[in-house]
């Protein structure tokens, strides 16, 4: 199947945003990399990277349950935002995927859907000239069971008046995947930048006949 052929299947897109549009995720890890130098906890750039659309206070809470610690979740949150707020305009979009945007938006309504707060989604998406393509946006303040939990894209999809059945999700961790997934929605996973549709064929074959 031709990707423009997969895509006239959907009513609708919705976009996670740090490490599936944009060239995030390094600067979130480095605030937690300076939280970790600071509060004394053990850095795992992997372990923090596949929590990719969690809020960093749940990150933080889940950090201290894993470690054994009594950490201050409000004060290791605060320095971990405090720090990507500094480097927050180093935020850049993949290339491959604006194009992907650019070329969607002429035709079905676009969402976002993640784990970030509203006011970083906005700032991001303002430094890169993507706010108008945008439709809607789902941010960690719009819900309260966050992902791997489905309310984030199933929000989305209402706020473009798609069924959710009807949309297809772009995403980078497998949390994300696990949150589209109990939404009913397909999955294309986002890998160095771009969409690797192989797999969509893993994850979505029954949509393929």
């Amino acid at each position: 199947m031709q990707i423009e052929d997969l895509l006239k299947k959907y009513d609708g897109f919705v976009f996670d945003l740090d490490g599936t549009l944009v060239d995030s995720m390094p600067l979130h890890l480095a605030g937690w990399e300076y939280a970790a130098n600071i509060f004394g906890f053990r850095y795992d750039a992997t372990w923090f990277y596949n929590l990719g659309g969690v809020p960093s206070r749940k990150i933080a809470n889940l950090l201290s349950e894993q470690q054994n610690l009594n950490l201050d979740l409000d004060a290791v949150t605060k320095k971990k935002t405090d720090y990507y707020h500094q480097v927050i305009s180093k935020a850049t979009v993949f290339p491959a995927m604006k194009e992907l945007v650019i070329h969607l938006f002429h035709h079905r309504p676009l969402a976002i859907g993640t784990g970030s707060v509203r006011a970083n989604v906005n700032t991001v998406l303002s430094n890169n000239g993507l706010h108008s393509y945008f439709q809607a946006i789902t941010a960690a303040d719009d819900v309260v069971h966050h992902k791997p939990n489905p309310d984030t894209f199933l929000l989305s999809a209402a706020k473009i008046n798609v069924q959710p059945s009807r949309c297809l999700v772009f995403e980078d961790t497998a949390i994300g995947l696990q949150a589209a997934r109990s939404a009913q929605m397909d999955c294309v996973l986002i890998i160095d930048g771009k969409p690797d549709w192989n797999t969509f064929t893993r994850f979505n074959a029954d949509k393929l006949c």
